[in-house]
């Protein structure tokens, strides 16, 4: 009877270590990156879309994998959206689904950081000033989110401030060019007398 009461609490806890949770897991993150700060009214710009930290090894399920990702585009209607390219490694699964902006899939799965899933690309507005760009994830979508092999759905919301500029005018060229406008009128008064 002994053995039997010690081979059920063996049985009971291996069940526990199998199926509990790690106690310390690290989340993947996602980020914007803008490409070149300095945007001009009316220009095209590119931001890329990083995810880091997929990086944990379960000891029974694994080391954990970057499967896919989706998430909408958040941008103010005086910008334009000119699309976006899923990142090296992934395969562009936007046309699948209808609600979603942005899609991605990798199988094999991805491991590591600084992953890029996309590049998005904006026409920036005209007029100048501080405008909010992101991402955004609806969790209650199950093709939205980033999707790992040890969690099935994470959050991807996430926005960065763009700085749109008006472009200056390059003061030496300008000053060379009335300079010469100048020279001309000069010269052709001189000949005219």
């Amino acid at each position: 009877m002994k053995k039997i009461k010690g081979l059920m609490i063996l049985a009971i806890m291996g069940l526990w270590v199998m199926f509990s949770p790690a106690s310390v897991k690290a989340v993947p993150t996602v980020s914007i990156d803008i490409l070149d700060p300095l945007i001009y009214i009316g220009e095209t710009f590119t931001i890329n879309v990083v995810v880091d930290g997929v990086t944990d090894v379960d000891p029974i399920w694994g080391p954990d994998e970057l499967l896919a990702f989706g998430f909408d585009v958040v941008y103010p209607s005086i910008f334009t959206f000119n699309g976006a390219t899923a990142g090296s490694g992934f395969s562009d699964d936007s046309a699948l689904f209808a609600n979603t902006d942005v899609a991605g899939s990798a199988f094999p799965g991805i491991i590591g950081d600084d992953i890029l899933l996309a590049s998005l690309s904006f026409t920036a507005p005209s007029t100048a000033g501080l405008f909010s760009l992101g991402i955004f994830s609806d969790l209650l979508d199950f093709n939205e989110g980033l999707i790992t092999w040890l969690d099935p759905q994470i959050d991807l919301t996430t926005n960065t401030d763009i700085n749109v500029n008006v472009a200056s005018v390059p003061e030496p060229a300008t000053l060379l060019l009335m300079g010469a406008g100048l020279g001309g009128l000069i010269g052709f008064r001189r000949r005219v007398s």
